[in-house]
């Protein structure tokens, strides 16, 4: 294995200078989004942030003013207005219920990235999965919502969830992991639980847009307990299966503290 400290998340990530950068997984999607779109306006990059899920407006509205509007050309108008201010800009459908924000489908964002973006702005953030707040997720039947057109889908995980109990209180979804990797619902979430989940969203992830490079992000790696835990997982989601089988792996594995700005980029030897 390669590890490297980085700086930023958008070196950990080693994005390119354009890049349609969809977000999936849990424990920390909308902070990647609002502090990957800080560090690429810091470059002097222009950067749109948006949902093709259902997104709290205060949230979207912590990385820029927002534009909403649901048909394309009024909504590269808008976008192209408001990017001649500011370099981050949110783009919503429309305003929805409960404090939130209709997300646009991933068609529109694909359309928004072939007609407007490459005049527009560098990189457009998409939010595309929920996880009610909590660490750990399986994908429902309709999720995630990734754009067709996505060049790097970034897996989002906490490292918190280890050592939770796998029910609904601490993982979005439990009975589907407990039913896909056949645990007892209610049972400990072991570093193997952990790794069997994201590896089952990757092989997913993998099938249905296997155009886009993946990344995992491990977040709250806070301590050095947890970053030694961290890295133990991304040496597992990188490794080799023992039975000599397929195993789909990440390009790379981050090591993340998003809180303290902290990240370790792990990639197989043939990776890197």
């Amino acid at each position: 294995m390669q590890t490297t400290a980085r700086g930023t998340l958008s070196g950990a990530l080693d994005l390119g200078l354009r890049e349609l950068v969809a977000m999936v997984g849990g424990g920390g999607k909308t902070g990647a989004l609002r502090l990957l779109a800080g560090e690429l306006a810091a470059t002097g990059s222009k950067v749109i942030v948006a949902t093709t899920t259902a997104m709290l407006l205060r949230e979207l509205v912590a990385a820029g003013s927002v534009v909403l509007e649901a048909g394309m050309p009024a909504l590269v108008g808008g976008l192209r207005r408001a990017l001649t201010e500011q370099r981050i800009v949110g783009a919503a459908a429309a305003l929805g219920v409960d404090g939130k924000v209709i997300g646009l489908s991933p068609t529109t964002v694909d359309e928004l990235w072939a007609r407007g973006t490459n005049t527009l702005a560098d990189y457009l953030i998409v939010e595309a999965d929920g996880s009610r707040g909590k660490p750990l997720k399986a994908f429902g039947p309709h999720e995630p919502k990734v754009p067709s057109a996505a060049t790097i889908i970034v897996q989002v995980a906490g490292l918190d969830a280890i050592g939770t109990q796998l029910d609904d209180e601490h993982v979005h979804r439990a009975e589907l992991i407990a039913t896909t990797l056949d645990v007892p619902l209610g049972s400990t979430v072991t570093s193997s639980v952990f790794v069997g989940c994201l590896r089952e969203q990757v092989r997913y992830l993998a099938q249905r847009w296997g155009s886009a490079r993946i990344v995992t992000v491990l977040n709250k790696a806070e301590g050095l307990q947890r970053v030694r835990l961290g890295l133990e997982v991304a040496s597992d989601l990188l490794g080799t299966p023992e039975d000599g089988g397929d195993r789909p792996v990440t390009e790379a594995v981050v090591v993340a503290s998003l809180n303290e700005g902290r990240f370790i980029r792990v990639c197989s030897a043939k990776g890197q």
